[in-house]
């Protein structure tokens, strides 16, 4: 059974407290998980073993990503009353299933695939949203952004923000800290660059965060969905296997002009292949897929059309 890759990075920066905590756990019985963000606010003095608490809570509890969320608030209220914390869960059964995500607060949760690239899925509990839902600018509303209208201590049980998101390749978790500072497209671009390695991505965001001037705390939680493996060898496979695994170069679809059409769609293969004499070569990233590889340069001594300098 395949598994999922989780990974965090989690940096206090100049703030006196690490007050953002992060949790996540796989489920055994199948290819699913559960992860939640907590980001500690206020002046009680637990406010970081708070956050703690409610997101290792949450990662524990059982049901729905709003009873985890539910349990969350519980806890703090049980262990560290008086403190409180802004926090996102998501949870996913399997490979295939909706991912199921509650919050409070400003905490965020983003998709990505391939296809749709990277969406967010939670909408910030602050005044300064409030303030762009009734239409006043994003300049002046971003003053009031960091005023939350619903805290993990203060919501009422049915103000918990729940939605439902589509089965994705990767899924994101990202405090205040990074988002703040760090705007969609850069974000977007980052995900791209990064999606296959969980580990690397939480690291670049951290560090775009504190380039973009985040003095906060500042936490990324990655979860790549496990690799589907095709059957079928891809057209890569097909042609780094050898010309004899393609036939040769036929005249109804030479490997090599499919290669070079490949080109076009951002597919890339990486190796040398030599026919009467000629080397043909290309390169691609080291993540080894059909999906955002880098083409690096190819040059197709057969036809001035499939020259690429």
């Amino acid at each position: 059974m395949r598994t999922p890759v989780i990974a965090a990075d989690s940096d206090q920066g100049p703030r006196a407290d690490q007050e953002d905590a992060h949790s996540h756990r796989i489920l055994t019985s199948s290819e699913g998980w559960c992860a939640s963000l907590a980001d500690g606010f206020g002046d009680h003095p637990r406010t970081g073993e708070a956050a703690e608490l409610a997101a290792r809570t949450a990662t524990e509890a059982e049901g729905s990503a709003l009873d985890a969320l539910r349990a969350a608030a519980e806890a703090i209220a049980r262990v560290h009353p008086g403190a409180d914390c802004a926090m996102v869960h998501a949870r996913q059964g399997d490979t295939d299933d909706l991912i199921d995500i509650a919050w409070v607060g400003d905490c965020r949760v983003w998709t990505w695939s391939p296809c749709e690239g990277l969406l967010r899925h939670t909408r910030d509990h602050t005044q300064g949203q409030r303030m762009r839902d009734r239409g006043i600018s994003d300049h002046l509303a971003r003053i009031r952004d960091h005023a939350l209208t619903r805290s993990v201590a203060t919501v009422l049980p049915d103000d918990i923000g729940t939605v439902t998101a589509p089965a994705a390749e990767l899924v994101l978790l990202t405090s205040d800290g990074v988002h703040d500072h760090v705007d969609e497209l850069l974000l977007a671009e980052l995900v791209d660059e990064h999606a296959d390695t969980p580990e690397a991505l939480a690291r670049v965001l951290i560090e775009a965060a504190r380039e973009g001037g985040s003095h906060d705390n500042a936490t990324a939680l990655v979860v790549r969905s496990p690799m589907r493996v095709s059957e079928h060898p891809s057209r890569q496979e097909l042609i780094l296997g050898g010309l004899d695994l393609v036939g040769g170069f036929d005249e109804e679809e030479p490997a090599l002009r499919r290669l070079a059409e490949d080109r076009a769609v951002g597919i890339a293969c990486d190796g040398f292949l030599s026919r009467d004499g000629v080397t043909y070569w290309c390169t691609k990233d080291s993540d080894h897929t059909d999906h955002h590889v880098s083409w690096h340069g190819v040059t197709w001594a057969e036809s001035e059309s499939y020259h690429v300098s």
